[in-house]
């Protein structure tokens, strides 16, 4: 009776050891997304006469936050909703005087809105001329910030559009799961350079009222607000 019971369990004693093998496995595989591995804090423009300058970044823990800081950024764009559960919980601490002015969870799969490309560009203006270092930020720093900053390198910069998209596919991991950053890069591009936006209509920038996101609507035109973390204006969780 007892050799018949190790015939019976045997069988199910490798699968579980394969079951459990296979998880390790597809945790050892989803780790580099579950767990961070987000892009460190990075000057990609700036003016050294004006002092004015612009990082790109995933999630910073207090110490890139500190750093960053100490470079004298002084605003902050957050596109995954979370700055309420980071920035203003640590900048009393490491970064006293830092503004988030935006704290929305777009979504990487969804175009952006008109709103936020209009306010976006008021913003990066209103840098340049004052001579602000601001920064713009999502989860890890390689979807919706790569594609924020293509948009910036043809917008601002003037950069060919082959080569904005090619330098977002190149900082980015896992770029291949999101094909659709690239219309969405170039129709963001195409609709505040020549008003329109000759990509398949699911790529276009969309209309959505500027509340939606947290920002204000003076006179027509969307702004983003002063500071999410003064206010309970346009906070939203990150999903």
């Amino acid at each position: 009776m007892k050799g018949s019971s190790s015939i019976f369990f045997k069988p199910l004693l490798l699968r579980q050891a394969w079951l459990l093998r296979r998880g390790i496995w597809l945790a050892m595989l989803w780790l580099p997304i579950g767990m961070g591995c987000a892009a460190r804090p990075t000057s990609f423009d700036g003016d050294d006469s004006s002092g004015y300058a612009i990082f790109r970044s995933g999630r910073m823990n207090a110490s890139e936050l500190r750093a960053l800081c100490d470079q004298g950024v002084a605003e902050l764009v957050v596109m995954d909703g979370s700055a309420q559960d980071y920035e203003c919980q640590m900048r009393d601490e490491v970064c006293p005087g830092l503004k988030v002015r935006y704290n929305h969870s777009q979504d990487v799969r969804q175009p952006v809105t008109k709103g936020f490309l209009i306010a976006f560009d008021s913003w990066i203006e209103e840098s340049r001329q004052d001579g602000r270092k601001i920064a713009f930020r999502c989860r890890h720093g390689w979807h919706r910030a790569g594609r924020l900053a293509a948009y910036y390198r043809i917008r601002f910069q003037g950069w060919r559009e082959d080569q904005a998209v090619g330098e977002m596919l190149e900082k980015g991991d896992w770029m291949d799961r999101y094909p659709q950053l690239q219309p969405q890069a170039l129709a963001m591009a195409e609709l505040t350079t020549s008003g329109g936006c000759s990509q398949v209509e699911e790529y276009c920038p969309r209309e959505s009222p500027p509340a939606t996101e947290g920002m204000l609507d003076l006179q027509g035109r969307a702004v983003f607000v002063s500071d999410i973390c003064s206010s309970d204006d346009g906070s939203q969780s990150s999903r």
